[in-house]
């Protein structure tokens, strides 16, 4: 089924579409497991990443302090890296500053295949996902489903929702405060139907040192 996106949305079937920053702070409330904010993203950070040569191997990994500019060394250098550096220096901070916490595990990645393709739960207690280009993030349009039955044909075809480019999307884990038996359903998008590869920043907030 084609997914249902790409206008600020607001949804009671526990995912909302927001247009500021701000809002991303309804993800507190308890009944919302997903909450999205939809952008626009810096044009260069786009054409850097769609041009650029070097990105098609990309998988890195560091821990970064609000406040602190990523690493992000192994990028290939050109108009945009530095864009992008700064983008996800936002986006680390604003992550801090919602859930509290001093550091992030940062992932940023360019995949040519889903990671997890299937309906899932992840066991942390939130994390926040960005796709830069390509297909973004899916998660079912109706988050109240039994997670227990994500394998049932009439889940696995289900309305979904898709992130746009640039789309920050928060996703509640099985592990977040009081969400026993809930988390955001979501899953990777099927990239080779799309034949576009994804580069994609994953960030997970660390309480401890």
């Amino acid at each position: 089924m084609s997914a249902l996106n790409s206008v600020a949305t607001y949804s009671d079937n526990g995912w909302r579409r927001v247009s500021t920053i701000a809002e991303l702070a309804d993800i507190y409330e308890p009944a919302l497991q997903v909450c999205s904010w939809h952008r626009s993203i810096d044009h260069t950070i786009t054409s850097y990443l769609t041009g650029a040569t070097g990105l098609g191997k990309l998988q890195m990994r560091e821990v970064t302090k609000s406040g602190d500019r990523a690493l992000l060394s192994d990028l290939p250098s050109g108009e945009g890296s530095e864009r992008l550096r700064e983008d996800v220096a936002m986006l680390v901070e604003m992550l801090c500053e919602l859930v509290d916490c001093p550091s992030v595990g940062l992932r940023y990645a360019s995949l040519e295949n889903a990671m997890c393709p299937r309906w899932h739960v992840d066991q942390v207690p939130i994390r926040m996902l960005c796709t830069y280009t390509g297909p973004g993030t899916e998660w079912l349009e109706n988050q109240s489903v039994d997670t227990t039955k994500l394998m049932e044909t009439e889940i696995v075809n289900g309305a979904y929702q898709r992130a746009t480019s640039g789309e920050v999307v928060l996703l509640k884990g099985a592990l977040w405060q009081g969400n026993t038996g809930g988390g955001a359903i979501h899953r990777s998008p099927a990239i080779a139907v799309s034949g576009k590869r994804r580069m994609v920043l994953t960030l997970d907030p660390l309480w401890t040192a």
